[in-house]
């Protein structure tokens, strides 16, 4: 009864258009009053476990590093690397908007940040050299969908904390995807340039590359810091964070002069307006996940697909269908918090890797911020580039498949994910 209480009032709320948030916070108090042997002596326990883990304390870092990227013109400088080595070949714009997503990934962790940081750069330089508009919102939307999978992640943070995993595994489990996904959006590029005119540009001189090389050279000194601090045991992911802020403001202190006490102001209020809307979805959730759990839900469902004689093979296929779908309706970190309770109880029953799962779903919802309805990297673009909602839709459409191939080679060969920090770490989940 109390478990036809708890669905019920969180169908209900969602379709009154309550936020997520308040919907699991909601629900979970209905489910508590119906339910005689509970208390609410629990609910504030619950609710602050839930942020009082370690891992969670470096996604505020994380976030201000990339505000603080964005602020500054180190994203500038990264697009102008990739643009002096290759942008004088076919479509060269093109492959040097995927790479310079590749880049500012090691920086900032967020799809969002990307587009919202690189995505008007890129945009005014592919309209500049006469790129079709639909083309460039296409692959600007989708190459910032290899942030949150390249470290450090903001969304790795998230899985990281709901199903107690190591960060730093998660972090460098992402990395061999996020090179992966670049190459097939490359190969797409190439693959549109067959059919395509696309435009070519001029060749640079040494001394002109030589000078971009120079200008990027810091700037991509950065995950190479955080990446090596890491494996190297010198620091854990959330000092990393912390390395990454003081980085990125003494980037800025040297390529921006205008860079001011009032600019660190402005980055740290929008970072922290930022974490504090996660840290409610945490809080709701971590909560609404217990109340679940004591439902027994996770383990129903597992054992349904247990007892129908699901193999690995369906259960990746469905994890990727289930998440595939939660991203197009739900805020990313709210459908981690909310699954992530069902993924724990199936990873243990088939013996599958939590690190793989954490990185194939985290590149799941990531696909979502390209799917209405609730696409925001579509809206972004759009306002961007100045082309109608529908016709971003249809303009990502190919490069989605694409994404999706990539979806696929990592769910289904996971030495992908978990050879380098098995390889680094030593074995583990």
């Amino acid at each position: 009864m109390a478990l036809a209480v708890l669905m019920i009032s969180f169908v209900a709320l969602m379709v009154l258009g309550v936020p997520v948030a308040v919907t699991m916070f909601g629900s979970s108090l209905i489910y508590i009053l119906a339910d005689p042997g509970l208390s609410f002596a629990n609910v504030a326990s619950k609710v602050v476990n839930g942020i009082t883990g370690t891992s969670l304390l470096s996604l505020p870092l994380f976030i201000m590093a990339g505000e603080i990227m964005n602020n500054g013109g180190v994203t500038d400088r990264l697009f102008r690397f990739p643009l002096a080595i290759i942008g004088h070949v076919k479509g060269g714009l093109a492959y040097v908007n995927v790479l310079a997503s590749m880049l500012f990934a090691g920086m900032s962790g967020s799809a969002i940040a990307d587009t919202a940081g690189l995505g008007k750069i890129e945009m005014d330089a592919m309209d500049d050299a006469g790129y079709e508009k639909e083309f460039s919102a296409a692959i600007t939307a989708a190459s910032s969908t290899i942030g949150p999978i390249i470290p450090p992640s903001n969304t790795m943070i998230v899985f990281a904390v709901a199903a107690e995993v190591s960060v730093s595994r998660l972090f460098m489990g992402g990395l061999i995807p996020g090179i992966l996904m670049g190459i097939v959006l490359c190969i797409y590029v190439w693959l549109h340039g067959r059919r395509h005119a696309l435009p070519q540009g001029g060749r640079t001189t040494l001394s002109e590359k030589c000078h971009a090389a120079v200008e990027a050279f810091f700037p991509m000194l950065t995950p190479i810091i955080l990446i090596l601090g890491i494996c190297s045991g010198i620091c854990t992911a959330t000092e990393a964070g912390a390395v990454a802020v003081v980085y990125a403001t003494i980037l800025n202190c040297i390529y921006e002069k205008g860079f001011k006490i009032k600019d660190m102001k402005r980055c740290l209020n929008n970072s922290l307006v930022t974490m504090a809307q996660i840290c409610f979805i945490v809080m709701a959730s971590s909560l609404f996940g217990w109340v679940v759990t004591l439902a027994n839900v996770p383990s129903m469902v597992a054992n349904t697909l247990y007892n129908m004689g699901a193999n690995k093979i369906v259960i990746l296929l469905l994890i990727n269908i289930i998440f595939l779908i939660m991203g197009m309706f739900l805020s990313i970190n709210a459908s981690l918090l909310i699954m992530t309770p069902m993924v724990v109880t199936l990873a243990s029953m088939y013996d599958l890797s939590l690190v793989h799962l954490g990185v194939m779903i985290t590149l799941n919802l990531t696909l979502g911020l390209l799917t209405p309805p609730v696409g925001w990297n579509l809206y972004i673009m759009s306002a961007i580039s100045g082309l109608s909602f529908e016709r971003v839709v249809k303009a990502v459409a190919p490069a989605l498949v694409a994404l999706l191939v990539s979806l696929l080679l990592i769910t289904y060969i996971p030495g992908l994910v978990t050879w380098l920090p098995d390889f680094l770490f030593g074995p583990g989940t």
